[in-house]
C-alpha cells in the first residue's frame, strides 16, 4: 500500500510540474500576442493621429529655365574627301504589294539613285526616283513592291556620286508571299 501511495504521489508531482510548465508556456504566448496586438493598435493610432495633424507645405516648385536645344551643324567636307554610302535602315523581308524602304547616309549633297531589279525586271515605282542627300548626308526611299514581283531574294543597288567620286551599296531584298 505504501508503494501504491508513493507511485500516486510521484504521478501527482509529475502532473503538477507538467501543468506548471504548460501554464508558463501558455502565459508567455498570451503575453506575446497581447504585446504584438498593442504594437499594431499603437501604430494604427499613431499613423491616424499624424495624418490628422500633418501640416502640408504648399511651396512653389522652382522653375528651371529650359535652354533651346543646340543644333549641330553638319561638318563641311573638303573637296578631295572620298565618297561613301552606308545603310541606316532597310525593310526586308517584305511581302508582294507591301511597302519597302531604305535609309542611307552618304556625303551631304551627294546625288543618289536606287535600282530594284526582280528577276531581270527593273521596278518602276515612283518612290525609286534619284535624290540628293540633305545637309547631314541622309537619303530615304520608300516604294511599293509590285504585287506581281516574284518571290525570292533580289538586289537593291544604290549609287551615290559626289565631286566626281562614287560609292555603291548593294542590299538584298527578300520578297515573300
Amino acid at each position: 500500500m505504501l508503494k501504491q501511495k508513493n507511485n500516486s504521489l510521484k504521478e501527482y508531482r509529475r502532473w503538477r510540474r507538467r501543468s506548471r510548465i504548460l501554464r508558463f508556456v501558455r502565459n508567455i504566448l498570451i503575453s506575446f500576442f497581447i504585446l504584438v496586438s498593442l504594437a499594431v493598435v499603437a501604430g494604427v493610432i499613431y499613423t491616424w493621429y499624424t495624418g490628422q495633424h500633418a501640416t502640408i507645405k504648399n511651396e512653389a516648385t522652382p522653375v528651371t529655365k529650359v535652354s533651346q536645344p543646340t543644333t549641330t551643324q553638319p561638318e563641311k567636307l573638303a573637296p578631295n574627301d572620298r565618297e561613301g554610302v552606308a545603310e541606316q535602315s532597310f525593310t526586308s523581308p517584305v511581302q508582294q504589294g507591301d511597302n519597302a524602304s531604305v535609309d542611307i547616309q552618304t556625303n551631304p549633297d551627294s546625288t543618289c539613285s536606287i535600282t530594284a531589279v526582280y528577276n531581270n525586271v527593273t521596278e518602276k515605282d515612283s518612290g525609286l526616283a534619284p535624290k540628293t542627300a540633305d545637309e547631314y548626308g541622309l537619303v530615304e526611299w520608300s516604294w511599293t513592291v509590285s504585287s506581281s514581283a516574284p518571290v525570292g531574294t533580289w538586289p537593291i543597288t544604290i549609287n551615290c556620286v559626289w565631286n566626281k567620286k562614287s560609292a555603291v551599296l548593294i542590299e538584298n531584298l527578300v520578297i515573300q508571299k
